[in-house]
């Protein structure tokens, strides 16, 4: 997300608060940050401060934590209520934007696959971060805050610490709904499916990936023997507990030629999803470094996705196709395209500044900017229409 650099004053760790361009009361400023881009009066209280002024003495900021000399037009691009965290090197990081339906928390970094196309490789979490999560949804605008994704790494691996998370944003925001990224491993556990059913979310779903319609190609994929009926049973325990699901597949040269196959699995098996994506690659993190094995362009998997999608679409199944541009695929799958890049890194290239229909595409992964199909191209109006 949205970063800038300043010079760090008094701040020994880091700084997590709400942006506040104008004075709030004494007694609330303990959660907001105070932006100011002149230095004409003394502050005290806050969280901490941002200022473009390229000289600071803490005698002036009341020695909270501060950090300054960050460049007048990045200062702009904060807004009232986005959360931002300061870092003792001087790095002011967004970490939720007010204006955002794609904002997330990273549960955990950690996880108990290696996907061979996972865009976040798993690292050790920072001490403390679980508490961070939790004042970060403490944070939260009910009035504003709508939808909240939790992802990882596997949260499941953070045990009970999930299970506080999601309390604490039903406590939070509960009119917010919540997506949770899970492998689903764990629910083959009928007792931990019980303690996220107690929870008694309104609207939690989780999202679940399932690579193939058969163990040894998924278990492959997800780079961990016996995954795949351990996630089969953890989607079947979850379905015993009408517990909302998503399932999920990512497009690439190991999944693409079973994808028929892998709809109609999904419905014998599966008929109880809320939801089927078919997600098209984001070429970062071990997706990067393995894709001489893993890359295909997407026109060349339309027909095996077509058949997939139709075959689900004609039993009545919700089902969608994520990140690929509407130049790539068949006229036909338009209507189950979806806008699904999370904003803050959807980009769109040099080709679609003459193209009709940019405002309806997907567009393009910011990380993946050099990674895409050769056949993108602008659409007209006019052309499609004919072919209607």
């Amino acid at each position: 997300m949205l970063s800038m650099q300043g010079k760090p004053l008094d701040i020994r760790e880091t700084c997590l608060g709400k942006i506040t361009w104008t004075e709030r009361p004494v007694l609330s400023r303990r959660n907001y940050i105070y932006v100011s881009q002149k230095l004409d009066k003394k502050v005290r209280f806050y969280a901490g401060v941002i200022s473009s002024h390229e000289v600071l003495s803490g005698r002036q900021w009341g020695r909270i934590p501060a950090i300054y000399g960050v460049r007048p037009e990045r200062l702009k691009l904060l807004k009232d209520n986005d959360i931002v965290l300061l870092e003792p090197n001087g790095n002011v990081n967004l970490v939720w934007d007010r204006d955002s339906q794609h904002n997330s928390i990273l549960a955990t970094q950690d996880c108990n696959c290696r996907c061979i196309m996972c865009p976040q490789p798993r690292q050790k979490d920072p001490k403390g971060f679980l508490d961070f999560n939790l004042k970060l949804i403490n944070l939260l605008d009910p009035s504003r805050t709508h939808r909240i994704g939790i992802t990882g790494g596997e949260p499941t691996l953070l045990g009970d610490g999930l299970f506080r998370l999601i309390s604490a944003c039903k406590k939070r925001v509960p009119k917010a709904s919540i997506t949770l990224l899970t492998n689903g491993r764990a629910f083959k556990d009928l007792l931990l499916v019980k303690k996220l059913a107690d929870l008694d979310h309104p609207d939690l779903c989780l999202c679940i990936p399932l690579y193939a319609d058969n163990d040894k190609e998924h278990d492959r994929i997800m780079g961990t023997k016996g995954s795949f009926y351990e996630t089969i049973e953890g989607l079947t325990n979850l379905a015993l507990f009408t517990q909302k699901i998503e399932v999920r597949t990512v497009l690439h040269s190991m999944t693409y030629k079973r994808l028929p196959q892998f709809a109609d699995f999904v419905y014998r098996n599966f008929p109880f999803v809320v939801h089927v994506a078919f997600m098209g690659l984001e070429a970062t993190g071990l997706a990067l470094k393995n894709l001489k094995t893993i890359w295909i362009d997407p026109v060349e998997y339309q027909s095996q996705l077509k058949c997939a999608v139709k075959s689900l679409h004609r039993r009545a199944m919700n089902v969608s196709v994520y990140n690929l541009q509407l130049c790539v695929i068949p006229k036909e799958l338009w209507r189950f395209s979806r806008k699904s890049i999370s904003s803050w890194k959807n980009i769109y290239i040099e080709q679609c500044k003459e193209c009709d229909f940019v405002n309806e595409c997907a567009g393009f992964f910011e990380t993946s900017r050099d990674w895409h199909s050769r056949h993108i191209h602008p659409l007209k109006r006019e052309d499609q229409a004919k072919r209607i």
